[in-house]
């Protein structure tokens, strides 16, 4: 299977999803607004402390945008980008979010400062694990070469526990992840595997 099929069957899943709830965690195929936070909060430790530094940041697979309204709420100098496969998702985004760009595509023109990208390597339906794992290659190499201070992505674990565990998604080895990370685009990564939902996120820095 090809990266435009697997492109195309996530555009597929994420708006049959998004005409199913319309709007909140559900729309983007989250279990909850709180597990969706926690893991925006794990993106979030890549960016800045200082909350009046200056940065762009591209969220890629953004949804409605819901990571705009929850970094708005520290960042005043913020110039955030989503870019999501869905065109009927985007039009939604550019009607309810203010101050933001939304992009409809599967690709990063340009370079940000920062690039995020939260749940789009889980949901592989029928595509082969081995197919899916040099698609998730193939998507964060695009992030390194677009990304100027760094870029985070999250994956379910393969150390979730069996009996929770879906065919049709995708648990990622964490620890080859972290070596392909370390090994191709930065010495300075972090693999955050300590908060209690069953996936981790991968920090890289400039």
């Amino acid at each position: 299977m090809s990266d435009n099929r697997i492109v195309n069957e996530a555009n597929r899943y994420y708006t049959e999803k998004f005409m199913e709830h319309q709007d909140g965690p559900q729309a983007a195929d989250w279990n909850s607004e709180d597990a969706q936070h926690i893991r925006f909060a794990q993106l979030s430790r890549l960016l800045p402390e200082d909350a009046d530094e200056a940065f762009s940041i591209c969220d890629f697979g953004c949804g409605l945008g819901d990571y705009q309204v929850m970094l708005e709420k520290k960042y005043k100098n913020m110039s955030y980008t989503g870019i999501d496969v869905s065109s009927e998702i985007i039009e939604k985004a550019k009607k309810i979010r203010k101050g933001g760009e939304y992009l409809c595509g599967s690709t990063i023109e340009g370079t940000y400062d920062y690039i995020v990208s939260s749940g789009i390597f889980n949901v592989r339906q029928d595509t082969p694990e081995e197919e899916w794992k040099d698609y998730i290659l193939s998507t964060i190499t695009m992030f390194s070469e677009h990304a100027l201070k760094g870029f985070a992505f999250n994956c379910l674990t393969k150390y979730s526990d069996a009996d929770r565990m879906q065919d049709y998604l995708y648990y990622a080895d964490p620890l080859f992840l972290f070596d392909h990370c370390k090994k191709n685009f930065s010495r300075n990564v972090a693999l955050l595997h300590d908060y209690e939902i069953y996936d981790f996120t991968m920090l890289v820095r400039r």
